[in-house]
């Protein structure tokens, strides 16, 4: 039976979509913007370059800026410490947004983090946590999440027998800050904020048989996946 996660919106509500440009894809809905999809927003301000998101305006009231999604195997997750700086891949797609981005998108904030799971059998599960923001560059893009609050996949970020993902630095193939003695983004394939490596890690090889414990004992095989979003928006 297919979970339903998304809440019920209320168009009479909206606003007319406005044009003015907007920080986020909450600045949007809040705008007026009622459907999903792929826009321009301007985290560092309107000035400055704008970044392509996906925004979710159906799950929860809408107003989500997606900072990964994947929807196939199209896209490598096993990137350089660089271009998971930088941002790779295409929010029509699959993407990650950029660390300096979710930097810059939580900075001095109060967000909120919510993760969907799209098993193959088109039951999509979630989970939010009410607390979420990552350091800067600096600070090795340090994670901060609090509160997991609400959902269908059950906790596997906070307390696990890894140890808290919250506090932990994040790692790639080529830059190892995790508490382990080995490189956790190296053998397992991808980038994540590690502890001793993970119990739950949404950026595995795609579909093959070592992207394992994709969310703790709920989904043990990324074989099972058919796509995974992480969307946060201001609370």
């Amino acid at each position: 039976m297919k979970v339903k996660v998304h809440g019920v919106k209320s168009h009479s509500m909206l606003k007319s979509p406005s044009t003015a440009p907007s920080t986020d894809c909450k600045d949007l809905r809040d705008n007026g913007q009622a459907n999903s999809g792929v826009y321009e927003i301007y985290p560092y301000g309107t000035s400055s370059r704008p970044v392509r998101a996906y925004c979710d305006m159906d799950a929860m009231d809408g107003g989500w800026t997606a900072i990964q999604k994947r929807v196939d195997g199209s896209v490598r997750f096993n990137k350089s410490w660089t271009e998971y700086k930088n941002g790779f891949g295409s929010p029509e797609g699959n993407v990650w947004i950029g660390n300096d981005v979710i930097h810059q998108l939580t900075k001095g904030k109060n967000s909120s983090l919510y993760v969907s799971i799209t098993l193959l059998n088109g039951t999509t599960l979630y989970q939010l946590y009410d607390g979420f923001s990552v350091s800067d560059e600096a600070e090795k893009y340090k994670l901060f999440l609090t509160g997991s609050i609400k959902g269908t996949l059950d906790d596997s970020m906070l307390d696990t027998h890894y140890g808290r993902l919250s506090g932990m630095y994040f790692s790639t193939l080529d830059r190892d800050n995790d508490n382990h003695m080995i490189n956790c983004a190296l053998l397992l394939g991808g980038g994540w904020w590690y502890n001793e490596c993970h119990k739950a890690f949404l950026n595995g090889p795609w579909s093959k048989i070592n992207w394992k414990q994709v969310w703790g004992s709920i989904i043990t095989d990324g074989r099972e996946v058919r796509g995974t979003m992480m969307l946060i928006k201001r609370n």
